[in-house]
């Protein structure tokens, strides 16, 4: 059985110290974190002593942990590189995996790239307020101590859709809408899909959903098949009203009966109600190699009662716009929606084998896919291939894929005999 974390944060957002609170509620050991946190003085000049406590807390009736970290530092500006040198050179003293060095690197990175951006200055003279204290430091490389104590790198990371609040707040740039600008290019860059409210204050902070981002392999809608282990439940410092606020944490395990491996795409759709069929069935032709993973067509009765069709698409994320760009372009729509769907998937692979009919040799791809156990569970030629077989020979398509398929049960013996 696989382990699977889930960070949830679709109630009161995420921050620093909730993530962090969380991981140690859920068993992760403080005194391995401290080691690292001590480790942070050595390696950033600002920085005199961070110590961390923990202390379980109530909000609104529910029990929590609450992380605390108290730091005497001097009130400077960093420099970026700064940081960034200062979080290497801790995750490299404090022996870090190497997972935790790339999750710490990652979030600290993303960080600096945002603040850069969002000021248009370059990232090599980029100079951070909030984000360049050491607090920040200690919520990362806390954080990605924490995840190694319980084992959570060794697994798959997912997390919910995240509550970013409402309303407006203030920071050394003044007062700005929530959620702040940093959390908005952050779940912008990151496809992270976010909630506004359910109250109106800020509950995602740029450097919680910097490591959210840097952490989670996939963001999913409701929780994916396991068996809860542990639950670790961080709090906020905020009181918020009727809100326990508090992020919630799951490790558990697959039940062992899900065989699949798991991915994300995008669903692109857009209704056509003033185009020909000649011209929906050539797009499809163009979707397909613009790189779409597949494209259909709906029938459907749209605004005025006009007869038309619904045009569907799924690709990659990298590929959302190139497609999007192709189905404008080809069908002349104003406009595509589109969605990512969480799939259960088989392993693929293509298996070249050489058929031999009517005393000539031809090439045949064959699609294996198999579970997560290794079993194959369908075996299936390209069409393609053997539609071009039988028009060069006597035989049927039928009979073509049924020789191919036997053609690939054969090869695949000669490979485990040898």
């Amino acid at each position: 059985m696989a382990r699977i974390t889930l960070i949830d944060a679709q109630a009161a957002g995420i921050s620093g110290d909730m993530l962090l609170a969380a991981l140690i509620d859920a068993g992760a050991e403080v005194s391995s974190i401290q080691q690292v946190l001590h480790l942070i003085p050595r390696h950033f000049s600002r920085c005199k002593s961070i110590n961390l406590t923990t202390s379980e807390v109530k909000s609104h009736g529910f029990r929590a942990r609450r992380a605390k970290l108290t730091i005497a530092e001097d009130a400077d500006e960093t420099k970026a590189e700064e940081l960034l040198r200062a979080t290497q050179e801790t995750a490299i003293a404090a022996n870090l995996s190497g997972r935790a060095k790339l999750f710490a690197n990652n979030a600290v990175q993303l960080l600096i790239e945002v603040e850069s951006k969002l000021h248009g200055v370059e990232l090599s003279s980029a100079h951070l307020h909030e984000a360049g204290s050491a607090d920040t430091l200690a919520d990362i490389l806390g954080t990605a101590a924490a995840c190694e104590s319980l084992g959570v790198f060794e697994g798959e990371i997912y997390a919910s859709p995240v509550a970013v609040g409402g309303g407006r707040m203030t920071f050394s740039h003044g007062t700005v809408s929530v959620p702040a600008p940093a959390v908005l290019e952050i779940a912008r860059r990151h496809r992270i899909p976010i909630i506004g409210g359910p109250v109106n204050q800020e509950l995602a902070t740029p450097t919680g959903i910097s490591m959210l981002a840097s952490l989670a392999d996939s963001f999913v809608q409701a929780p994916p098949p396991l068996i809860p282990d542990k639950v670790g439940y961080g709090a906020g410092e905020k009181e918020l009203a009727n809100l326990p606020n508090m992020l919630r944490l799951i490790i558990g395990q697959t039940s062992g009966q899900h065989r699949f491996d798991r991915d994300s795409v995008q669903v692109m759709e857009t209704n056509l109600d003033d185009v020909s069929g000649e011209i929906v069935g050539n797009s499809i032709q163009r979707i397909l190699d613009a790189g779409a993973k597949d494209v259909w067509v709906t029938s459907g009765q749209f605004k005025k009662n006009r007869p038309g069709y619904t045009l569907h698409a799924i690709c990659s994320t990298e590929d959302l716009e190139k497609i999007a760009q192709v189905i404008v372009r080809e069908t002349g729509t104003l406009g595509v929606r589109y969605q990512r769907w969480d799939r259960f998937v088989l392993a693929r692979e293509i298996l070249l084998v050489k058929l031999r009919v009517e005393d000539r040799t031809f090439d045949v791809r064959v699609k294996i896919a198999r579970d997560g156990s290794g079993q194959i569970v369908q075996m299936k030629p390209e069409f393609e291939d053997v539609d071009s077989i039988a028009q060069a020979t006597s035989r049927t398509s039928r009979e073509i894929a049924t020789l191919a398929i036997e053609a690939a049960k054969n090869l695949m013996i000669d490979r485990h005999s040898s």
